[in-house]
């Protein structure tokens, strides 16, 4: 099936309209392969009746299928490594802080930790994290439990936040950066699969949201992952979602981006950088 070029191009201008994806002028193939079989799904023949139909506006089953049929939704259980090395080292302590001074008769009956994984895909990222932080309690941290940390983990697409909720993961997606130890702790047999314990998926609140549109409600954060997300933006878009991302966060909180990742340069006096082992930071300005 054919993608003629201005049909290319509108539907480049309403994926970054709508989620932000910055598509190269070189991706007619990803494009074509990707959204070719939702154009047989709904019985249409080209891709220029496929635009007309989002250009409308009256579909926005089509246009979720258009969205998530682009975004990537590449991840793995403790991707990279180093971050969540680094959550049990540095940032516990810092939180384990911060909870005895929200104690006390004048403040919450029970004081919170506020996380949120922002692109949690399929929930590996956010799993990774509520792992980390049990590990952790297990080993110090006596008083306080997983009831203390909120983990609110978000993603554009439906799709994904379906296997996230279940909790299941195949074979393949264990041996990916999960470690035997955790994978035994955390995880049980099911059939073919590996279900992860309640106890975990009880500490994360999935929810769909697309962070370009509109004003979030969302604040009070003492951590954010958005990791190996801004470099699907433009400047502008990755500029836009740091200023919400820096308005969500309480100051000295922490943004955690992806190792190949740095702030756009007009968001620089937002955050502090700053060194966790092989980490790299980003702590809100007061």
């Amino acid at each position: 099936m054919e993608l003629h070029d201005d049909d290319f191009e509108e539907i480049r201008k309403l994926l970054r309209d709508w989620s932000g994806l910055a598509l190269s002028m070189d991706k007619h193939y990803l494009v074509r392969s990707r959204l070719e079989p939702i154009i047989h799904r709904h019985q249409m023949i080209t891709f220029s009746e496929l635009v007309k139909r989002l250009e409308s506006g009256n579909d926005r089953t089509l246009r979720n299928e258009v969205v998530e049929a682009m975004v990537t939704n590449e991840t793995s259980f403790n991707r990279d490594g180093h971050p969540y090395e680094e959550l049990r080292r540095k940032m516990m302590p810092k939180w384990i802080r911060l909870l005895h001074d929200r104690s006390g008769p004048l403040h919450q009956i029970v004081p919170k930790i506020k996380i949120w994984s922002l692109a949690s895909s399929t929930g590996q990222e956010p799993y990774s994290i509520a792992m980390s932080i049990l590990d952790s309690l297990e080993t110090s941290h006596a008083g306080w439990s997983s009831k203390n940390f909120s983990i609110l983990a978000s993603d554009i697409s439906e799709r994904a936040l379906q296997v996230a909720r279940s909790g299941i993961y195949s074979d393949f997606d264990v041996e990916r950066g999960l470690p035997f130890e955790q994978r035994m702790k955390h995880f049980f047999r099911t059939d073919r699969n590996w279900k992860i314990n309640p106890n975990v998926q009880e500490m994360v609140d999935f929810r769909r949201l697309n962070i370009l549109q509109g004003n979030l409600d969302l604040t009070g954060f003492d951590a954010i992952f958005c990791r190996n997300l801004l470099f699907y933006f433009d400047e502008q878009t990755r500029s836009n979602v740091c200023w919400k991302i820096a308005n969500a966060l309480l100051p000295g909180g922490m943004l955690i981006l992806g190792a190949a990742e740095q702030l756009p340069a007009n968001n620089d006096k937002l955050f502090t950088r700053c060194e966790l082992g092989n980490t790299i930071v980003y702590l809100r300005a007061s």
